[in-house]
């Protein structure tokens, strides 16, 4: 299995807040950018966590939840590929209801 697919399946959803893993290898941006793109969407500081650094480094960002589905598609937009997003558990929740 590749070391992305790996991460997702042993991430947990957040109790609060949203969560997108991204994969950079230096090929489609740089963490500074997806950092800068994540910013401009929430418009608040975004806490991320880098699980693996190296020839290709894997970030797992922290954002609201209702700003998941706008900045997977802004970062798709802008050239990263190998990514992946995730609800918060209230959000997932207040949804079924």
């Amino acid at each position: 299995m590749h070391p992305f697919e790996e991460i997702w399946r042993s991430l947990k959803a957040h109790p609060s807040e949203a969560q997108i893993l991204l994969q950079l290898d230096g090929e489609e941006g740089t963490f500074e950018e997806a950092l800068e793109i994540l910013q401009d969407k929430g418009g608040r500081q975004i806490k991320y966590e880098f699980i693996s650094e190296g020839s290709s480094s894997f970030v797992l960002f922290y954002l609201p939840s209702n700003n998941m589905r706008g900045a997977v598609l802004k970062l798709r937009q802008t050239g990263f590929t190998r990514l992946k997003g995730m609800n918060a558990i209230e959000f997932s929740r207040e949804n079924k209801q």
